[in-house]
């Protein structure tokens, strides 16, 4: 059977490379390749790229998710619909199957990429806490810079049927339900489902697909990316403000996943989160099932924006 470990890379189309790169750059990423019609951006972490820009009309192109094995992909070749094993093309080689989930997404299988050394990264802050100190004779002095991208975590999809769309995932990648959202006053009306990777007794990201139900809306929400603790979120959010991006929503922190979080959008009204302090869970972790309140989306934070939860906004 099918199990994915993780989330690899995103993709979204552009019709300029160079102003997505000055983006991603400002967002905290690296450009690691180049081509006539394809930007290539990596973070600090071991995997080649994380994010591909396709050059063409904006949208949404794709998800890269990590197959468990060579056989795996084997296996995901021969699914219903599914690609050949084929070359990857971009940095770090590998191979790939390219397979579609409901409403027509893009979802790439990937093995056998070369990964990178790491790029240097500040160290994370300590904290003195009240009653723990942990910090004596140095000082909280972090550089004013952008947010440095670790790696991408987890990326939100539209459906029109938001639990047909988690099934696929379930069914094929072998994901697991961590938590599900239902609409207040009705818990048999899904609105979401959070999907985290199985990965047996190794701890995995609390979501690394989110399956949205909002039919008649078809498109990814928003990717997010991992950066090295909570200062790197709010020390980007300034960089990013300075740079004149347009925030959509943050600084906060969730409560599923519980992550601190901040929203941006990209010149083409995309949107990019930064977060930090994710929980880990493993496999044996039950389902939790909960209403799709405000209280339920953030422990604190700004007011929920009002166009949060549009696709894209580009005004």
């Amino acid at each position: 059977m099918i199990k994915v470990q993780d989330i690899v890379y995103v993709a979204h189309r552009a019709p300029d490379l160079d102003k997505h790169a000055q983006f991603l750059t400002d967002f905290g990423m690296v450009e690691t390749a180049r081509t006539a019609d394809r930007l290539y951006m990596r973070g600090a972490g071991t995997y080649p790229f994380i994010h591909v820009t396709e050059k063409g009309e904006p949208g949404f192109a794709g998800v890269g998710m990590l197959a468990g094995s060579a056989a795996e992909l084997d296996e995901a070749s021969r699914l219903p619909g599914a690609s050949a094993i084929e070359a990857i093309e971009g940095p770090g080689g590998g191979q790939r199957v390219r397979l579609t989930a409901p409403d027509g997404y893009r979802v790439d299988l990937v093995h056998g990429m070369t990964l990178v050394d790491p790029l240097p990264l500040r160290a994370p802050l300590p904290v003195n806490f009240a009653l723990q100190k942990q910090r004596i004779k140095s000082f909280q002095r972090p550089d004013h810079e952008p947010a440095r991208v670790v790696r991408l975590g987890h990326c939100v999809l539209k459906f029109n049927d938001g639990d047909a769309g988690a099934r696929w995932f379930q069914e094929t990648l072998g994901m697991l339900v961590t938590d599900r959202l239902h609409v207040p006053g009705d818990q048999a009306s899904t609105l979401g489902n959070f999907l985290r990777c199985n990965r047996g007794d190794r701890p995995a990201d609390h979501h690394t697909i989110f399956a949205l139900h909002t039919p008649g809306d078809i498109n990814v929400h928003h990717a997010s990316f991992e950066v090295q603790d909570p200062d790197a979120v709010h020390i980007g959010h300034e960089w990013l403000k300075e740079k004149g991006y347009k925030p959509a929503w943050g600084v906060g922190r969730h409560l599923l996943g519980s992550q601190v979080f901040d929203y941006w959008r990209s010149p083409w009204g995309y949107m990019f989160e930064h977060y930090a302090d994710g929980d880990l869970l493993t496999a044996d972790m039950p389902a939790g099932d909960y209403p799709a309140t405000d209280e339920n989306l953030a422990q604190w934070g700004p007011v929920l924006a009002p166009r949060f939860f549009e696709s894209v906004v580009v005004d």
